[in-house]
């Protein structure tokens, strides 16, 4: 996977900083529920999908 970069123009530095906490805390969440759904299925072996939208 690759890391998409984007400039930002017009933050200040408290909310370039926030935003920067907020993109950690969001991929810490993700590779988590990666990590929980991996042990899951080894530890039941069913596969958990993501559920159908129409």
């Amino acid at each position: 996977m690759r890391a998409l970069k984007i400039k930002i123009k017009g933050l200040k530095k408290p909310q370039f900083e926030r935003l920067k906490d907020l993109t950690h805390h969001a991929k810490n969440l993700y590779n988590q529920t990666l990590w929980t759904l991996r042990e899951a299925f080894e530890a039941t072996g069913k596969y958990f999908s993501l559920p159908q939208t129409k």
